[in-house]
Formats: structure tokens, sequence, C-alpha cells
């Protein structure tokens, strides 16, 4: 690998590994090779694992590259689109798909692209993505190791019953990344799913806005039907006229049961959109805690991330029942305005109360 620093692809890798993925990868590298047990710090392994430069394959240097800079994930992540056409993943064999589509394909000057494999599961395509960020690029012009600065592991589910496709994308920047992909180079027709202000009879006596009168739907009309049951542990929100709040553009309030603080209802009260928030919610009797962020120029993509440490399956079981309100949330609008409004007058009474 001409040109590309080995010693410098090992101190990244040494410094990212603990003790036991250090002892195993050198192990796995080095035949014969047996620990001393008198290292008993990570430390004193340092000199066996740069030895190793010259026994190294150019693919050994790629993974340890790669893994040095491997972003880590929080929670399951979604975001959800719908797709009009399948493009190159129309009426395929799984073995053809393969063939023809997995590879790397460069984006753009920072990002490049590994679809690193495909399933079919019933009637979902998955798609097993790698993406490799060339932060340096603008030193060298060149995209390889040395300008490599991350790497990330994703996921897409396309759901051909739904025409739902899940990008997963911890990274909020990815989820373009991912969605350019997915329509540039396998020719997929996407459009996000978009929370709008659809049917409900909205009155001027309203005084919380319009979108957080349907997150309040959603959280307390909608995913109950579902079986979730939540209570907002955070709450962000864009504050409508930053001008008269001493140029202060966004607040957040933290804390139990924090719907029914003074702050909360304030901001909610002189008509403030809420824009991001977090719950602590029950589903089948266990907890597990839901991150959302509206997204986009207009706020109105909404990033979903379940941070519970609970099983893959549950996590995924509830991010199936969250994005299924969420779609029939952008389809429909506000299920229950009445509820919602009977949900919100103590907190828009608490709020005149504490003004008199």
């Amino acid at each position: 690998m001409s040109g590309i620093n080995n010693k410098g692809i090992l101190e990244k890798a040494f410094k990212r590994f603990n003790k036991g993925q250090v002892i195993s990868y050198i192990t796995e590298k080095k035949a014969g090779w047996v620990l001393d047990k008198k290292k008993k710090n990570k430390e004193d392994l340092k000199d066996t694992f740069f030895d190793m430069e010259n026994i190294l394959t150019e693919k050994d240097f790629q993974y340890l590259a790669e893994m040095s800079v491997m972003k880590k994930k929080k929670g399951l992540s979604a975001y959800t689109y719908n797709y009009k056409n399948l493009g190159k993943l129309k009426d395929k064999e799984l073995e053809e798909l393969k063939r023809e589509l997995i590879k790397s394909y460069p984006l753009d000057s920072t990002y490049e692209i590994v679809l690193a494999d495909i399933e079919i599961e019933e009637e979902n395509i998955i798609l097993s993505i790698k993406i490799k960020e060339y932060g340096n690029y603008w030193r060298s012009g060149v995209q390889d190791l040395g300008s490599l600065t991350a790497f990330y592991d994703n996921k897409v589910t396309i759901e051909k019953d739904t025409k739902k496709v899940s990008i997963e994308s911890g990274d909020d920047n990815l989820e373009d990344v991912i969605a350019a992909f997915l329509s540039k180079r396998l020719g997929l027709i996407l459009s996000p799913y978009t929370i709008g202000i659809l049917n409900a009879d909205y009155s001027n006596e309203d005084s919380a806005t319009p979108k957080t009168m349907l997150i309040f739907d959603f959280i307390y009309n909608r995913l109950p039907s579902k079986g979730i049951s939540s209570s907002f542990s955070k709450v962000s929100f864009k504050i409508s006229n930053s001008h008269q709040n001493g140029g202060v553009q966004g607040v957040s309030v933290h804390g139990n049961n924090i719907i029914n603080s003074d702050e909360a209802c304030k901001y909610i009260s002189l008509g403030n959109d809420i824009v991001s928030f977090k719950t602590s919610s029950v589903y089948d009797g266990s907890k597990v805690n839901i991150e959302f962020s509206l997204k986009g120029k207009d706020f109105d993509r909404l990033k979903i991330v379940i941070t519970a440490n609970k099983s893959e399956e549950l996590k995924q079981e509830v991010m199936e029942h969250v994005q299924e309100e969420y779609i029939l949330m952008c389809k429909n609008g506000i299920k229950d305005i009445k509820k919602t409004r009977k949900i919100l007058e103590p907190i828009i009474e608490a709020f005149v109360t504490s003004r008199v």
C-alpha cells in the first residue's frame, strides 16, 4: 500500500482496541504466539502489536483502519420513506441481485458506499451498507486509508407489501447520503414521510401550535393503540419569537413529568413548536426509551431512535409499531383533536394561572 502510513494505522487501532481485542488480534495473526502472563496491561502488548507490521496484508490494514474510525451506534434508529419504484432491485432473484449490485460505489469526494450484502426475508429486501467517509480528502485529493476519517455500518430495510423504506442512520448527515445512494445508484424513487397540518379543525383558541398538537396526539392517542404508553422525559422547543426571548432560538426542558412543569407549560402555551423529545415508554411490560427528532428545513421528518438496552427483536417490534403510526399521522394528520385538547387543557390552565 504505497504512500499509506501502516504504523499510523497500527497506532490508531491499538488506541481503539481494548486489551482483550489486542490479545485476540495478535493471536489470530501471529502464529504460535502465546500471551506472557506477566504482561497484565494493554501497554505491555504494544511492541508485539506493532511488530506485526511486516506480516499483515493490505486487507488486514484496511480492516484495522476501518475499525479504528468506526462510529458506534446509539440504539436502533430509523428514518421512514416511501418508494414508488424499486429500480435495479425490481423482479430479480437474490443471486442475481448479489452478483450485479454487491460492490463499492464512490458517491462523491467525501463518501464511498459499499453494498456489502443483500438478504430477502419474505417480502422484505435488507441491504447491508458500509459507508466510508474521507474527511481528509481535501488534503490529498485521494480516497485512501490515509484520508479515511469515519466508517459506518448501516442497514436499509425495504418492505414490498407496504412500500416502506427504513433507513438506519445514527448520524443525521448519513440519511441524505444513503438516500442519495439508493436513488442515484440503485434507481429507487423515494419520498420521505413528512408531517403536515391536514384535517383537524384547529382554532385560534388553541394556544399550542398545530405541530405540538400533532405530537401530543401521536404520543397520547396513536402510540397507545399499539400498546405503547409513554411520558415525556425531555422536550425541546423551537422558539417562535426569539427576538422577544433574548435571541434564544431553542430551549430544552428535562425531568420527570416535565409536561406539567412550569417551563414546559410556558413554552407550549406561548405557541412554540416541539422539535425533539424523549419518552420513557412501556411496551409489553418492558421499559423502553425512545428519542424523536424532527429534521429537515421545515422540521417535518421524524427520526426515531430506540435506546433501550433490550433485545433487538423487542426494539424492532417497537420500531415497527412507531413507524406504522407515524406513517398514519403523515397521511391522515391528527387522530383525535378533542382528546388532544383535553390533554392540553391543564397545561394551558397552569400557565394562565401562573400569570395571574
